[in-house]
């Protein structure tokens, strides 16, 4: 690596130290190598290569501007996300992400980088990568501002998830305008890291199982013991569970299929004293009251229109549910908390709601 090379190198980190604490600190906790071995630039794992006559022609702004281009490749883990997904278009699609957001940000991008206002805000990688494939259907034909990395390697996963977490929590400690400048898609993979995401059935048969728990009350004393107060079991199963299905337009029929589907197991398995399952978008249009007897795969549903959490959050404390289950995608107004159990299974990738438990219900 020449000398000039090497400082314009230093350089383009310290103009990262000045703008983001969470990008700087993934640029710091990285290998940057300068070498023939790549077109431009590209991410593998932990490291980002570029080449020597590419950085050469451009400015320090220029190649902050790529540095922290990579390293947005790397948190949003596009190599590990690619799956089975057309690689170039993938990547093109991480590209028309990373490029907004640089561009909203004051950074300067090198010549040729890959931007787009119709992929402004609010779109993420997959729905850009989605909306691609409309014109690219055989996976080909477009060209990228950088190299292609293949997925990232297994082995260096877990060093890859260690500089993410790291910089999320520098950012965080630095506050301010340095904690929010993240964006959900990131944030909702580093929630994932955090908090290993199980299928989303088995999170809701442990959300169940912990309301059997509850059962055992301190209210009633165990007679059998009468020198320590002791809880006693009073019900082997479950009180009241009310269940809301967002029948807006999002929820396609296989998807309300897959909800009945699961809400028909809970009967069977956990038996519930008492079963609603409330119908509902912008208002409740219909309530359904469960028993053994019950189709449950045969019920009417309606809807269409908009979202509203809050009617079926208000009904279900009223005629006071042990918990409700909502299904849904989550895009709404944030609704008052009901201050009863709700585990929020949702249909997209919203982010997590700030009270009750989330969990993310797969399309397959």
């Amino acid at each position: 690596m020449s000398a000039d090379l090497k400082s314009k190198l230093m350089k383009a980190k310290i103009d990262l130290m000045t703008r983001s604490a969470f990008i700087s600190t993934i640029s710091l906790s990285v290998r940057h190598i300068i070498t023939d071995t790549v077109a431009t630039a590209a991410v593998y794992g932990t490291t980002i290569k570029y080449n020597p006559q590419f950085i050469e022609k451009l400015s320090v702004a220029q190649f902050a501007g790529l540095m922290a281009h990579e390293c947005w490749h790397l948190a949003f883990q596009h190599g590990n996300r690619r799956g089975a997904r057309c690689p170039d278009i993938w990547n093109v699609a991480g590209d028309y992400v990373i490029n907004w957001m640089l561009n909203k940000n004051g950074f300067e991008l090198p010549p040729g980088g890959l931007l787009d206002s119709k992929y402004g805000d609010g779109w993420s990688t997959d729905t850009v990568y989605d909306d691609l494939m409309k014109n690219n259907p055989q996976c080909g034909g477009m060209l990228t501002m950088k190299d292609l990395p293949p997925n990232a390697p297994g082995g260096e996963d877990a060093d890859v998830l260690n500089v993410i977490v790291r910089a999320n929590t520098q950012a965080q400690l630095a506050g301010g305008q340095a904690a929010g400048d993240v964006p959900s898609e990131v944030l909702r993979i580093i929630d994932q890291l955090l908090n290993p995401k199980l299928p989303w059935p088995v999170i809701l048969n442990r959300f169940l199982d912990q309301r059997v728990q509850e059962e055992y009350s301190w209210a009633r004393r165990n007679r059998r013991y009468q020198a320590a107060y002791l809880p006693s079991l009073h019900s082997f199963g479950l009180g009241h569970l009310t269940f809301a299905i967002d029948t807006s337009g999002s929820v396609s029929d296989e998807e309300l299929q897959g909800m009945l589907s699961e809400i028909k197991g809970i009967r069977d398995v956990f038996n519930p004293v008492k079963m609603t399952i409330i119908d509902c978008d912008s208002e409740i249009h219909a309530v359904h009251e469960v028993d053994q007897n019950t189709n449950i795969m045969d019920l009417a549903f309606t809807g269409g229109g908009g979202t509203d959490l809050q009617p079926p959050l208000d009904y279900a404390k009223k005629h006071k549910a042990q918990a409700i289950i909502y299904f849904t995608d989550l895009h709404a107004r944030t609704p008052n908390d009901p201050e009863i159990p709700v585990l929020w299974i949702c249909t997209s990738d919203h982010e997590v709601m700030p009270f009750g438990e989330t969990i993310y219900m797969e399309s397959n």
